[in-house]
């Protein structure tokens, strides 16, 4: 069975996940949630496609938080089964009923009855949640095979009898936002050409310099100057060189929260900051410290000069 990776949120817990995340928003990710929002209202599932460390997960998370539902929350592995996103049976419970009705007889009836406990896609379904399924294509696709009609028709079919229904009709509320990796990456799955013609994909893997770096500087309070710097360092560092699929905007939100922590600029000149850059680059680009203080300080961008 998964070791399923699932959470929810409503009215009593708390704020709606995203709500409080610092988030960068220009008038191409405005224009992208727009329109997102307006599909989802109609009913139309939404996928957001692109590599590690490109923020679907939290664009995902805010635009469901927008939505003003309840969330449901569940990440994709190789092990999920059909059962962890429709339901089980969890446990049994046994009745006893004690017949005195007639004087010195005692009769004992014992009833053994099974437990089921609804799986998130199907509570998602029926209590009106908006499903945020990130990673989905790190399940199998047989796992997987219970969202073309839960997208489609709306419904979700029980096979196993301890579920006591055949079919659970959705909520009118019910929405599904969905995220993947490419198709390359380590275990992860082609999406099911039905299941992807059941949704509007958004590709997110073209994200201009300006807009990953006001995205850093919202999310770590580093300085939008200095922001700007260690982004076209990190997107240097990322084109001069093979092996770096890892480096990507999640590289530079973590090196910009360092230097926001510490007090420091994006200045290659400062041991400090060529430090940080070393930890958090080094096995990244599989270099010595004295290589890659030099690769540092090359790809460095001059003040003012911009990386497409």
């Amino acid at each position: 069975m998964s070791e399923l990776q699932c959470f929810s949120t409503g009215p009593d817990a708390g704020p709606a996940i995203g709500a409080g995340t610092p988030f960068f928003e220009d008038a191409a990710l405005a224009s992208l949630q727009s329109r997102a929002m307006s599909y989802l209202r109609a009913g139309v599932p939404v996928h957001f496609r692109g590599p590690a460390g490109t923020g679907k997960t939290t664009l995902a998370l805010r635009i469901a938080a927008r939505l003003g539902r309840p969330v449901t929350f569940i990440t994709g592995d190789e092990w999920m089964t059909r059962a962890d996103l429709v339901g089980r049976e969890v446990g049994q419970v046994e009745n006893a009923v004690h017949d005195t009705y007639v004087a010195r007889v005692r009769r004992t009836e014992r009833r053994v009855s099974a437990v089921w406990e609804d799986a998130p896609l199907a509570r998602a379904m029926g209590e009106g949640h908006t499903l945020v399924y990130d990673e989905f294509t790190r399940a199998s696709p047989a796992a997987n095979a219970m969202l073309l009609s839960a997208l489609e028709e709306r419904v979700l079919a029980f096979t196993d009898p301890v579920a006591g229904r055949d079919l659970l009709a959705a909520d009118p509320e019910f929405r599904v936002i969905l995220t993947s990796n490419p198709g390359d990456y380590a275990g992860v799955n082609a999406a099911p050409d039905a299941l992807i013609d059941r949704v509007v994909t958004f590709r997110l893997d073209r994200v201009s310099m300006e807009t990953e770096a006001g995205a850093v500087a919202a999310a770590t309070g580093l300085d939008a100057v200095e922001a700007a710097q260690l982004v076209g360092m990190v997107r240097n560092l990322r084109a001069g060189a093979s092996g770096t699929a890892a480096l990507s905007m999640r590289t530079s939100m973590l090196i910009a929260r360092l230097l926001a922590a510490a007090g420091l600029r994006a200045d290659p000149a400062n041991p400090a900051f060529l430090q940080i850059c070393t930890d958090v680059l080094g096995s990244r680009l599989g270099l010595g410290s004295a290589d890659l203080a030099s690769r540092i300080t090359e790809a460095a961008l001059p003040s003012g000069r911009k990386v497409a």
